[in-house]
């Protein structure tokens, strides 16, 4: 199968999850901000529709549109895109004055797979009111996906809000602390810097957790120390889930550069969650791109592991050759 005609049976799998009403919207929004590199908003759609009124309307109407922003979430289940037990990196990302909190996957592919965000509102008073807000993120993100995952967070997640939410809801995780965070351990209380590397069962946040410090590294950085509920996990394990969780900030590096929402100006978290759904839905294609053609998969994987490009720039390249190409073989055969 070609890319042009899997990427039409990719639509055709997704617009039925979506009211019949926005249909013509959400086809509208994959051709102009799923398929190619947003240059704005405005230009992507007048490359959709030529008629500038035409094209300029739709844009609007599309990121106006709450039907179409609440369907998107149903895609997840449609699609399969996460299984029992996956490890989701859990993180903040900055797209103009707005924020998002992004649930991505882990993939051991270098790049995460994005699955779920919700935007941050304005007019936070005090902090303790965003750890509220992150922990009903959560509690969404949890219901939505229907499955058991393990979340992993950094250092700014690491508040006892949100640990003990997380315990009381039953939800596996593996958290960063810092190591000036006092811990109580089998020999008293002490500073997490202050164990030697390895797994020590400690009593954090009020609950029974297991802290993993890691071996000094080299150089001026410091070991992580790595708190989870889970206690079944080994040293190991616990380092190589958190490692991975660096996949997240390539996700935000594809979103921003080459699919080109850094060079946009979010003012209205509406507007943002709109078009960061349907860059979702390109990172969804591509990787249904890549389990779908399998004369490419060994060019992916070599972009994958940093040998060519990355398999977002990789996919964009593609999608965009072969949209010209078909584009210029019909006017080629016109002219015969």
């Amino acid at each position: 199968m070609d890319i042009v005609r899997a990427s039409a049976q990719f639509l055709q799998t997704v617009t039925p999850v979506f009211p019949r009403k926005v249909r013509g919207l959400v086809t509208f929004g994959y051709q102009a901000l799923s398929l190619q590199r947003i240059q704005s908003v405005n230009s992507n759609a007048r490359s959709v529709n030529l008629n500038r009124k035409t094209a300029e309307s739709r844009a609007y109407r599309l990121a106006k549109s709450q039907l179409l922003r609440q369907a998107f979430p149903r895609l997840i289940d449609k699609l399969g895109l996460v299984q029992n037990g996956d490890h989701i990196a859990v993180d903040f990302s900055d797209f103009g004055i707005v924020q998002a909190l992004m649930f991505a996957k882990r993939t051991d592919g270098g790049r995460a797979l994005p699955i779920w965000f919700k935007v941050l509102p304005y007019g936070w008073t005090k902090e303790t009111s965003q750890n509220a807000w992150v922990n009903q993120a959560i509690s969404e993100f949890m219901e939505t996906v229907g499955v058991h995952v393990m979340l992993v967070f950094d250092r700014g997640f690491a508040a006892p809000t949100i640990v003990e939410y997380l315990c009381r809801q039953d939800i596996l995780f593996v958290v960063r602390i810092k190591g000036d965070k006092k811990v109580l351990g089998r020999k008293g209380g002490t500073k997490a810097r202050w164990l030697p590397a390895g797994l020590h069962p400690v009593w954090l946040y009020g609950n029974r957790l297991n802290l993993v410090v890691t071996p000094e590294p080299d150089g001026d950085s410091e070991p992580w120390y790595l708190v989870t509920n889970n206690l079944g996990l080994t040293t190991e394990t616990v380092t190589i889930i958190y490692y991975h969780r660096f996949e997240i900030e390539e996700v935000f590096k594809d979103a921003k550069h080459l699919f080109g929402l850094e060079y946009i100006q979010f003012k209205l978290p509406e507007r943002l969650t709109t078009i960061l759904w349907f860059v979702c839905l390109g990172f969804w294609l591509h990787d249904y791109l890549e389990r779908t053609i399998v004369s490419s998969r060994t060019v992916v994987q070599k972009a994958k592991q940093g040998l060519v490009q990355s398999r977002t720039h990789y996919w964009l390249e593609q999608i965009k050759h072969a949209l010209q190409a078909e584009a210029l073989a019909t006017i080629a055969g016109a002219g015969r």
